[in-house]
């Protein structure tokens, strides 16, 4: 295991492995603390461009495998939705910090509509 410096400076533990569906490469599996707050953001491009945006906080990383897909695998309590299910997208960006009202502000700025 390896660690790297999160936006407190303390170091986040991740694991250097292999790309999942290739078996080749290497990709950094990153072990989420919880509880830690976080903010996920899907950018669909296009004629009428929009940006998906949640807040929420960590409860767990799964272990992959036995979990298959990505390398880093995160379950977040998301604010927004009450049911898993109705979260939309896949291979959202998730960082650091309740930043989802600025996200919005930003995009409205630009904008690009910010959708749930």
């Amino acid at each position: 295991m390896e660690s790297t410096k999160s936006p407190t400076g303390s170091a986040e533990l991740y694991i250097l492995r292999n790309h999942a569906e290739a078996g080749v490469g290497a990709v950094p599996q990153v072990l989420w603390p919880s509880g830690q707050e976080v903010t996920i953001a899907y950018y669909l491009s296009g004629d009428e461009p929009q940006m998906i945006v949640y807040s929420g906080k960590v409860v767990r990383c799964l272990d992959t495998p036995p979990a298959g897909g990505c390398r880093t695998n995160v379950v977040v309590a998301v604010n927004e939705v009450a049911n898993a299910c109705d979260v939309k997208g896949m291979h959202q960006t998730i960082f650091y910090g309740n930043h989802a009202k600025q996200l919005r502000a930003f995009c409205q700025l630009l904008g690009i509509p910010a959708v749930i």
